[in-house]
């Protein structure tokens, strides 16, 4: 059921994104997105000191849904390392709302969904009837809902440009635990958007 209901979202973007009209706008489709991404377990705006000690990595694109830069769908694969709590790999697609603040300058909303693949950080264990045995050091898919704010900077260009952003992301990833079914994440990010 969730595999059909992922189907159709991502069916739907991809219908109402050959709908707009890339031509008119400011806005190329597909640019190259590269970021630096800092992973940490917490709520939102908490244990800002440990967020900077768990760096990633994200590649990624997106695709105008208006021909504009205002309202686009991302497409990210994110990969992270967390000494604590195990490293992950993130791929998740957000719609992203882009209401100019100054001149270039713009700031974000975003809301999406995605599918987190996250390791165990040591050998984890499982109680059975004769006592604990290894789980191994194997991870779990999630499922999680990413929300995120930012700001960033674009000027449109005929030719290649760059345009830089920060992004703070607020992930509740499911399925963690029987006793933590939702648990929060947290990823800041820093990087740019290279635009062909």
């Amino acid at each position: 059921m969730r595999t059909t209901i992922i189907a159709l979202f991502l069916c739907a973007i991809v219908i109402q994104s050959s709908w707009s009209q890339a031509n008119d706008g400011n806005h190329r489709n597909f640019p190259l997105i590269i970021s630096i991404e800092f992973h940490s377990l917490s709520l939102p705006f908490k244990n800002k000191k440990n967020l900077f000690k768990n760096i990633g990595i994200g590649l990624g694109t997106e695709v105008s849904h208006n021909g504009n830069r205002n309202w686009v769908q991302q497409f990210k694969m994110t990969w992270y390392g967390n000494k604590s709590v195990g490293g992950g790999l993130l791929l998740h697609t957000q719609a992203v709302w882009r209401p100019d603040v100054v001149n270039d300058a713009f700031s974000e909303i975003k809301l999406g969904v995605g599918y987190l693949y996250a390791k165990r950080p040591k050998e984890g264990y499982r109680p059975t009837k004769s006592g604990w045995k290894s789980a191994g050091k194997k991870g779990k898919g999630m499922l999680v809902i990413p929300v995120g704010i930012g700001l960033g900077y674009d000027t449109y260009d005929a030719g290649t440009y760059v345009s830089p952003f920060a992004n703070y992301q607020f992930l509740l990833a499911t399925n963690y635990n029987e006793s933590m079914p939702v648990v929060p994440f947290t990823l800041l990010e820093f990087g740019s958007r290279i635009h062909f």
